[in-house]
């Protein structure tokens, strides 16, 4: 009966530990997970804030290249039909202002102020005239007609230069 009723004494003790484990998480316990949720939960955020951000900075960028993309293939164009044009001759030009819509609401997506620069291109040899143009296209994004966007991250200037020469006959 002794060695009964040690096991019995014995099967209480784990019975009893048994209650006090299984009885739930503590305060403490509590507080810390959701500290650490909480931190994992704003990182998230923040890291969804980002991405968005990057996302509509590409876009911006990605429409102010093609617009400029577009400016020199037309400034190429009209130097092949006509390189002494009022438009291609040496200095400043612009500003033209340029307005990129959503095809599907008609809504305005970016708006960017265009100028472009010519300028002659020099020859390394003595005496010799080239008849190519330097010209470099400028596209700023900007608000309204004429104000320079300057919220941060959005206010991205692209450049794109391109040599316009006489065909090799």
């Amino acid at each position: 009966m002794g060695n009964r009723r040690g096991t019995r004494s014995t099967r209480c003790r784990i019975r009893a530990r048994f209650r006090t484990s299984a009885a739930g998480f503590t305060l403490i316990e509590m507080l810390i997970a959701l500290v650490i949720m909480t931190a994992g939960l704003l990182s998230a955020g923040q890291l969804m804030y980002v991405a968005m951000a990057s996302a509509s900075l590409a876009r911006s960028k990605g429409t102010a290249a093609t617009v400029a993309s577009d400016k020199l293939e037309f400034l190429a164009d009209v130097f092949r039909r006509n390189h002494l044009d009022a438009s291609l001759t040496d200095g400043n030009h612009g500003p033209e202002h340029v307005q990129v819509t959503n095809p599907n609401t008609g809504t305005a997506l970016n708006r960017f102020r265009v100028q472009w620069t010519v300028s002659t291109v020099p020859d390394p040899r003595a005496g010799k005239v080239l008849q190519a143009k330097l010209v470099r296209v400028t596209v700023t994004p900007v608000r309204g007609e004429d104000t320079t966007n300057n919220r941060v991250g959005l206010n991205k200037v692209v450049s794109i230069s391109s040599i316009f020469g006489p065909r090799a006959q």
